[in-house]
C-alpha cells in the first residue's frame, strides 16, 4: 500500500495562520496573575449577546478550525475534519504548538521589539522554517531591542523604524541597491552620455531581460499593502506628519505592472471584481478584499465560487440582482478592508461581521461536497496566479518579457 502523501502547505495557509494567530492574541488575560493563559477576546463578549451570539460562535469555531487545519499542514499532518475540529480546542493543539515555536523564535530575534506576535514575526519564522515558500521580510526593521534600550533616556525613547522590503524573493533581494542602481541607469529615458553608452553596450534585449527578472521578483501591490510605511506611487506626495516624500519607486513600479494587466486575475473575489470593474468600488477597498479572498480557506472559496460567479455575471447587467446585491457587497468589502488593513481602510460594522461568520459557515458546507470548475490550487511559486509562471522564448532563444514587441507570424504566400 502506497504511503499517504503529506498535505501541501501553501501561501494561503500562511495567510490563515497570520490572521488566526493575530486573532488569538486579541483581547486581554484577566487571570494572568494566576498563571492562566485564558484570553477574553472581543468576539467572546459579543458572542454572549442574544440573537447574534450564535452566529459569532459559529464564525469563531470556523476560524479556529481553519487555523488548526493550516497548522496541521505546517507540521505535515492530515487529521481530517473530525479530528481537526476536536483538536482545535485542546491545549496540545497544533495551533498552540506553532504559537509556542513562533514565540521562542521571537524571543531570540534581536530585532523583535513588540510584546505580541506580529505579522513580521510570523513571516520571519516561516522564512527560516519553510524556505520552499521563497518568502522575504514584509518589511525590514532598523533597530535591535538592545539599540533601542541603549538610546533610551528620561526625555527620549526612540521607536522602531521600518523600511520597505521591495522584493518578493529573498534570494533576489541579495542583489541589493547595486542591482537596482544598475537597472535605473539602463532604463533612464534621459541618460547621461556615459549611461547612454552603457545602455548601448548592454543592448535592448539584455535590458528587457534584466527588467523582466526585476519585475518577476518585485512584490505585488497586495504585498506592499502589508508594509507599515506610508507609501505612494505619486512623485510629489508628502507625508503630512513628517513632511517627507512618500514616493516609493519600487511600489510605483508594482502599480505600473498591475495597471498593465500583468498580475493575477481576481477570481477569488467575483462579486467585488464585478463592482470594481463597473466603477462602483474604490481600488483601495478592492485590493484589500482581494487579499482576503486569496487567503480564505479553500473549501470556503469553493463554496463561494459556486454561487458568487453566476451572481457576479448577472450583476453586470445592472438589473434587479445588481440593485439588491451592490449595497450588501459594498459594506461587506469595507468590513474586509477594515480587517485586513488593521483599521486603516474601510469601515467596521458588527452586523457585517455576523453575516461573514454565517456566510463562511454556509460556503464551507457547500465547499465540502462541491468543487467549482477551474478551482485554484494555490501553488507556492506565484503569489497571485496560484500557478507557476511559464517561460516563453522567442526565435532568438531569449526569454520573452513584459513590454517586448510581438513578432508577426509568417503566413504562407
Amino acid at each position: 500500500m502506497a504511503e499517504k502523501s503529506k498535505p501541501e502547505f501553501t501561501l494561503g495557509d500562511l495567510g490563515t495562520i497570520k490572521e488566526g494567530i493575530l486573532a488569538e492574541q486579541a483581547g486581554f488575560k484577566p487571570f494572568e496573575r494566576f498563571g492562566s493563559d485564558f484570553r477574553l477576546r472581543p468576539e467572546t463578549v459579543f458572542g454572549a449577546l442574544p440573537f447574534v451570539g450564535g452566529l459569532t460562535n459559529i464564525g469563531q469555531a470556523i476560524g479556529k478550525y481553519q487555523l488548526e487545519d493550516s497548522a496541521n499542514k505546517f507540521y505535515g499532518v492530515d487529521k481530517g475534519f473530525k479530528d481537526t475540529s476536536i483538536s482545535s480546542g485542546m491545549n496540545d493543539s497544533a495551533t498552540n504548538s506553532l504559537i509556542k515555536e513562533i514565540k521562542a523564535f521571537k524571543d531570540n530575534d534581536p530585532y523583535s521589539t513588540t510584546s505580541n506576535i506580529t505579522r513580521d514575526d510570523i513571516q520571519n519564522f516561516m522564512m527560516q522554517k519553510r524556505p520552499d515558500l521563497d518568502l522575504a521580510p514584509i518589511q525590514k526593521r532598523m533597530y535591535t531591542q538592545k539599540q533601542l534600550d541603549d538610546r533610551t533616556t528620561d526625555f527620549y525613547k526612540p521607536e522602531q523604524t521600518y523600511f520597505t522590503q521591495p522584493f518578493s524573493s529573498g534570494s533576489f533581494a541579495e542583489y541589493g541597491d547595486d542591482y537596482r542602481s544598475t537597472l535605473d541607469k539602463l532604463t533612464d529615458r534621459t541618460p547621461s552620455a556615459r549611461d547612454a553608452e552603457f545602455q548601448s553596450a548592454m543592448g535592448s534585449y539584455a535590458i528587457r531581460d534584466m527588467q523582466g527578472r526585476f519585475d518577476d521578483n518585485l512584490k505585488t501591490t497586495d504585498q506592499f499593502a502589508e508594509d507599515k510605511i506610508n507609501q505612494s506611487n505619486v512623485t510629489n506626495m508628502v507625508d503630512a506628519k513628517t513632511g517627507k516624500s512618500t514616493y516609493d519607486k519600487d511600489f510605483a513600479r508594482a502599480v505600473t505592472i498591475e495597471n498593465q494587466g500583468d498580475t493575477a486575475n481576481a477570481e477569488s473575489t467575483f462579486i467585488c471584481t464585478a463592482l470594481y470593474e463597473m466603477g462602483q468600488m474604490p481600488i483601495g477597498i478592492y485590493k484589500y478584499d482581494q487579499r482576503y479572498g486569496q487567503q480564505v480557506n479553500k473549501k470556503i472559496y469553493n463554496g463561494y465560487a459556486i454561487w458568487g460567479k453566476p451572481i457576479a455575471q448577472k450583476m453586470r447587467n445592472r438589473g434587479f440582482i445588481y440593485n439588491i446585491i451592490t449595497p450588501i457587497a459594498m459594506r461587506w468589502a469595507e468590513q474586509m478592508a477594515f480587517d485586513m488593513s488593521d483599521g486603516k481602510v474601510g469601515k467596521k460594522r458588527y452586523s457585517i461581521k455576523a453575516m461573514k461568520f454565517l456566510g463562511e459557515a454556509i460556503c464551507y458546507g457547500i465547499g465540502l461536497f462541491i468543487k467549482p470548475e477551474g478551482e485554484k490550487h494555490g501553488s507556492n511559486r506565484n503569489r497571485q496566479h496560484g500557478e507557476e509562471r511559464r517561460t516563453i522564448r522567442g526565435e532568438d532563444g531569449l526569454q520573452k518579457r513584459r513590454g517586448r514587441p510581438r513578432t508577426k507570424r509568417r503566413t504562407a504566400s
